[in-house]
């Protein structure tokens, strides 16, 4: 279970050397807010604004400024892309999917005029937003003279001992084990531990392809106080589905082995999970063109967490390596891995403030407080797995990110008209002035709004950089992530 340090920057598209380390708790901790298209247009800058489904994910004080029943419903068309320079090779590769962002309702309810209350009305919402997506593709290739991937399998074997039976104990057994099943790693008569070329020479390439996302179903309700103060709860249940499969290979295309020709290792990791949140807000109006909010989201507990993984490798020689076969091809898995745990990932604080310009406009901005640092993992049973060094890399090697938003809204008519621009702090420390791990994005949109109907569509781009390392001792592949949505949203006012 132990990782190096150096790994933690993989996020996205970890490698899946053994499952259930801090590299999950980062990836379920950060939000890429999506679901209607009006939203996603002002780029998520909406917690002042409200009366749109997609805040009650964000700003559930949103659901207050609802006046009438509504429904609607966002199909998303995305593709996500990874341009990779790894060593002297540089690459790129996407993946497109469609998905659902949002499908709920709202139901308003209007109270009398004439009981004495500030009370107005009262809102209740039902329905899911999608808050993350891990659908990517990438791929790395290059010519490493320093290391190779055996360079670590080696030294795990040389770790356990000269007894081989040894490597059948976790975690060795999802890796060095499987080298040894394939004849990449041997011993002499004296049971020294050696491999072919641990020291490089070897053209590597991987390829990377995750699917998934997390969906939150969300139950809201909402309170209007004389028009000037709106209050909401949200009570959230967001369900994980990760999926990632990767394919990592070694040639040795400069014949420096007379025996080994290529190897070929494939992982798979499979994560599910339940949780549970809970959301506060309140949005207040001092005067009518100014509007404050303000939300709170607690830790997400993931009470239900799931994970099965496992690896398998093949070799081919050129020519023999055993004395007692004329095979050159041999293959072995791993045994399926399977783990259940506990995770909790940061509470959110949201402060926002919009702008109305009468009948025409809207400019509103949000900042986004969270502490990537307080992430945890833990086991399900006291005598489970304790996480220590897991949870004390989150510690030590997050931090808090600073969160901005802001998007504008411009009507004509029936017509409206948007745009917006999101910025997103890294979560690592001492990456303040590089930008490793921040984001950036900008989006546009446009939408027609009848008495009874209406429907948007926007156009969402996010981009940031990361490193990558394809094992624990390969140097760094600097990537460039895009992604591009493009979003429709149908709705009706009952």
């Amino acid at each position: 279970m132990k990782k190096t340090l150096s790994l933690l920057i993989i996020v996205f598209f970890s490698a899946v050397l053994y499952a259930q380390n801090e590299n999950d708790a980062l990836r379920y901790s950060v939000i890429n807010y999506s679901g209607t298209s009006r939203f996603t247009g002002m780029s998520g800058a909406y917690g002042a604004v409200g009366a749109d489904f997609s805040t009650l994910s964000q700003n559930p004080a949103g659901i207050g400024l609802y006046h009438k029943s509504e429904f609607s419903i966002t199909p998303v068309l995305s593709s996500n892309s990874t341009q990779s320079t790894y060593l002297n090779g540089s690459n790129s590769d996407f993946r497109t999917t469609l998905y659902l962002a949002n499908v709920g309702g709202v139901m308003a309810i209007k109270l009398k005029e004439n009981n004495g209350s500030h009370l107005k009305q009262i809102q209740f919402g039902f329905g899911m937003n999608r808050t993350s997506m891990f659908s990517n593709r990438a791929i790395y290739n290059g010519l490493n003279n320093n290391n190779s991937l055996m360079t670590q399998y080696l030294d795990d074997a040389k770790a356990s001992g000269p007894d081989a039976t040894n490597l059948y104990n976790a975690p060795n057994n999802f890796g060095a084990a499987l080298a040894y099943d394939v004849n990449l790693l041997y011993q002499d008569t004296s049971n020294v531990w050696h491999a072919d070329l641990p020291f490089g020479g070897l053209q590597q390439t991987k390829t990377v392809e995750t699917r998934g996302g997390i969906s939150e179903t969300v139950l809201s309700a909402g309170t209007n106080f004389d028009d000037k103060l709106f209050l909401g709860i949200t009570f959230g249940f967001p369900q994980i589905n990760y999926n990632e499969e990767s394919i990592y290979t070694e040639k040795d295309d400069n014949f420096l082995s007379p025996y080994l020709k290529s190897f070929e290792r494939t992982e798979y990791l499979h994560t599910k999970g339940s949780g549970f949140n809970f959301k506060f807000g309140f949005i207040y109006k001092p005067v009518s063109f100014i509007r404050i909010g303000g939300a709170i989201h607690t830790p997400t507990s993931y009470y239900n967490m799931s994970d099965s993984y496992g690896s398998t490798m093949t070799a081919y020689y050129d020519i023999p390596p055993l004395t007692t076969s004329n095979a050159t091809t041999f293959k072995a898995s791993s045994p399926d891995g399977a783990y259940d745990y506990r995770m909790t990932t940061p509470l959110r604080a949201i402060g926002s403030i919009a702008f109305v310009i009468g009948q025409y406009g809207i400019i509103s901005g949000d900042y986004e407080y969270i502490d990537y640092s307080t992430a945890r993992l833990r086991g399900l049973h006291a005598n489970d797995y304790d996480f220590l060094d897991e949870n004390n890399i989150i510690r030590t090697t997050l931090t808090t990110a600073n969160n901005f938003r802001v998007g504008t809204e411009w009507k004509a008519g029936i017509y409206a008209f948007r745009g917006g621009y999101s910025l997103y702090g890294s979560p690592y420390k001492g990456q303040r002035i590089t930008g490793l791990g921040s984001r950036t994005g900008y989006s546009f949109g446009f939408g027609l709004r009848e008495k009874d109907y209406f429907v948007d569509f926007s156009f969402n781009h996010v981009s940031s950089k990361d490193n990558y390392y394809l094992y624990g001792y390969s140097p760094a592949s600097q990537n460039t992530y895009n992604g591009n949505t493009y979003s429709f949203t149908l709705g009706f006012r009952l």
